[in-house]
């Protein structure tokens, strides 16, 4: 969810007395007087949203439409008469993805998936096995008796609410099962292995245990696509709307005429459906590069929805007088969006999956609706490292899950910081510009210690990296550069100091700035 701010002057006082009468962090209401007070400033809360346009409309209806091309000629003559293995498949984009191969001609699907198989639809060439992908015996097994062509990997512990609370099984799930699906593709002769992920690793560093796990299993596949024989591709979903856990939250509590919990105002999402989903899984069939992780991601998100007013237009829509509250903002979901994240340098074509540093190498496909990027690179030494400690932790049931996540938390930082040693300094020093500048953080009502992890991962990159010409490189100003360091100064231990000593004041008196073909882009 990204923070914007377009709540008007009369919304803030309707939202800060509704904070008030329940204020963050305290149980659902249930005292009758409390409930109706809330109710009727919910009402007039609905009224100011509709006043400016709002709530006319499903917010995500645009979502709910979207389509991209599907290569269907192209996919069908990869998957005619090849056995196809997907795991995760009884999950929402997992059962329509095995629907369509089914109708595009695979002679053999396989459904791996820990939820038990009873009452399947009887369709001819699918076969369905009850299996955790931590199991690799069990997987193993699997893979030598059916010989797949073909593997789409889907299986995950999606919840990033959830992960917080089980971090072991989503480390292991996320990360180490999706090593054994990688190792058995390469043991067994796979041709091409794509893999879904989640627009939440697009961020450059993470401490959220979802987004960590899912950014750990995108490095292990460009890893494998580099040393490996097969060809691997992946997808970045973002929030998929048949299977939102924010709209089934908010349904479920009008069903039961509850009080409905938002985390807060001004938390926003972009969404997309399953359709558009499955064809982009599809598609990156026949838009992979062999030897290289090259990703997909819808080109048109179209704009981000607010769910207080999701949770609104539903509360409108049912006819029933049920109020909002705001519960705060839980585990998994508290970070910040750090405005330095996308390319502010070409805003109309800014997508919140893929990063600043991921964007200069972006393509489209031939409908123009994909965009096809690839993983910064990194360092694969520094990657197995974590990789063995969080392995030897995660295998030790001894270990407290809080120090499991910590490990986490610290590779992620660790690989990060060997991706930054390889970037430009001038691409470093533009994004901490986007994320850092003081009119951006107080446009988001943050400090920049709301940014630290990302921020202390950075700046040592940059040591003995800057001077006058990265400077004007990066499109900054002499005063701005000045700002910077002022305000990175707030978070002294972040060695934002030797930066300062690097760029000698006079040297930053340079001609206008030179067209950026002469400039180290990256």
């Amino acid at each position: 969810m990204h923070n914007l701010s377009v709540i008007s002057l009369c919304d803030e006082e309707i939202i800060a007395s509704i904070r008030q009468l329940v204020p963050q962090g305290f149980l659902e209401p249930q005292d009758p007087l409390l409930l109706k007070q809330l109710w009727l400033q919910t009402a007039d809360l609905i009224t100011a949203f509709q006043a400016a346009g709002r709530l006319q409309d499903n917010p995500f209806a645009d979502a709910w439409q979207r389509r991209i091309h599907l290569y269907e000629t192209e996919i069908r003559s990869q998957i005619a008469g090849e056995t196809v293995l997907v795991t995760g498949g009884k999950g929402c984009v997992g059962s329509r993805l095995l629907g369509e191969l089914y109708r595009l001609g695979a002679s053999r699907i396989i459904c791996i998936d820990q939820l038990g198989m009873l009452n399947e639809p009887g369709l001819d060439g699918i076969a369905y096995y009850t299996a955790d992908v931590r199991d690799y015996a069990l997987l193993e097994q699997i893979f030598a008796s059916e010989k797949p062509a073909i593997v789409f990997h889907l299986a995950a512990q999606r919840d990033p609410g959830l992960a917080e609370v089980r971090i072991r099984e989503t480390v292991t799930t996320n990360i180490f099962g999706t090593q054994n699906i990688i190792d058995l593709c390469e043991r067994f002769g796979v041709r091409q292995c794509v893999f879904s992920s989640t627009g939440k690793a697009a961020r450059y560093w993470t401490s959220e245990v979802y987004a960590a796990s899912k950014k750990m299993a995108e490095w292990l596949f460009a890893r494998a696509a580099t040393k490996g024989k097969v060809t691997y591709s992946m997808v970045r979903f973002t929030h998929m709307l048949q299977n939102s856990l924010v709209c089934q939250q908010i349904d479920e509590k009008i069903k039961k005429n509850r009080a409905v919990n938002v985390h807060a105002p001004e938390r926003y999402i972009v969404a997309q459906n399953v359709y558009e989903a499955v064809d982009l899984l599809l598609n990156s069939l026949v838009h992979c590069v062999s030897g290289r992780l090259r990703f997909a991601v819808a080109r048109n998100l179209g704009w981000p929805v607010e769910t207080l007013e999701v949770a609104l237009y539903k509360i409108l829509r049912s006819g029933k007088t049920l109020p909002i509250y705001f519960q705060g903002i839980p585990s998994g979901y508290e970070e910040p969006f750090f405005m330095g994240q996308v390319d502010w340098r070409a805003p109309s074509e800014i997508n919140t999956l893929v990063n600043a540093l991921e964007s200069p190498g972006m393509s489209l496909d031939a409908s123009g609706g994909m965009v096809f990027c690839e993983l910064t690179d990194f360092s694969p030494l520094v990657l197995e490292l974590h990789l063995t400690r969080l392995k030897k932790l995660a295998d030790d049931r001894t270990v407290e899950a809080s120090l499991l996540k910590s490990e986490l938390s610290e590779a992620v930082r660790q690989v990060a910081a060997s991706s930054f040693a390889l970037t430009p300094p001038e691409s470093l020093l533009r994004l901490l510009w986007w994320g850092c500048a003081p009119k951006r953080l107080a446009s988001q009502g943050y400090a920049i210690a709301a940014h630290r992890g990302i921020v202390e991962t950075i700046v040592p990159q940059l040591h003995a990296r800057v001077d006058a010409e990265v400077v004007r490189c990066a499109g900054l100003e002499a005063s701005e550069f000045a700002e910077l360091l002022e305000i990175l100064a707030k978070l002294p231990d972040i060695g934002a100091n030797e930066l300062r000593i690097e760029i000698k004041p006079p040297s930053l008196k340079t001609p206008p700035q030179a067209p950026l073909s002469t400039c180290r882009l990256e």
